[in-house]
């Protein structure tokens, strides 16, 4: 989750440097929305219950979320917030596979 907190705070940076203010703010958000499915994980797993039914639900969830977060910043960001989703997504796997090899 800090990695994505920090690249988002970059994202959102060069955004505003570049004249690109609300493209930076969807990309960073859509990357803030998704790096919270670490906690999410971490939480489902206490509960207990089945973790491929909670997943499925979860990322439908962070999904719809990123969805209308980008219609509210714009039609033409939705994208982006979809897009900044997955790229959080890709860096929690990288971490889980680096995690999952140090063992």
């Amino acid at each position: 989750m800090a990695v994505s907190t920090v690249v988002a705070a970059a994202v959102l940076a060069f955004g505003f440097a570049t004249g690109q203010g609300r493209n930076g703010v969807a990309l960073a958000i859509g990357l803030l929305v998704g790096s919270a499915n670490g906690l999410l994980v971490q939480r489902s797993l206490a509960l207990g219950v089945g973790f491929t039914a909670l997943s499925l639900v979860r990322l439908l969830v962070l999904t719809g979320l990123g969805l209308g977060i980008g219609l509210l910043i714009g039609l033409s960001q939705v994208w982006l917030v979809v897009g900044g989703i997955a790229v959080a997504q890709l860096v929690l796997a990288g971490f889980a596979v680096r995690e999952a090899l140090a063992r």
